[in-house]
């Protein structure tokens, strides 16, 4: 699953100049750069997905189990030294 921040914040890096213009110097109408940044995020949403579809879900590597008796110098086996 893609994380919202994720993807906002992805979003937002190519469209900051545009978001700068529009908010803070008014050289941009406000809804032209909230429209390109809705556009990125958009954008970035698929590329995210593309990329989550090609490597596949994670998943935990395999426990593997360690029977006591097949290790060397476990207690109870012949091959255990007693204390000296």
């Amino acid at each position: 699953m893609i994380n919202l921040g994720t993807v906002l914040g992805l979003a937002a890096l190519p469209t900051s100049p545009a978001l700068y213009r529009g908010f803070v110097t008014g050289e941009l109408p406000v809804d032209v750069a909230l429209t390109r940044y809705l556009v990125a995020v958009v954008a970035v949403w698929v590329a995210l997905s593309l990329l989550a579809g090609l490597v596949g879900p994670s998943t935990p590597a395999p426990v593997l189990a360690v029977d006591e008796a097949d290790t060397p110098g476990a207690a109870g086996t012949a091959e255990a030294t007693p204390p000296q």
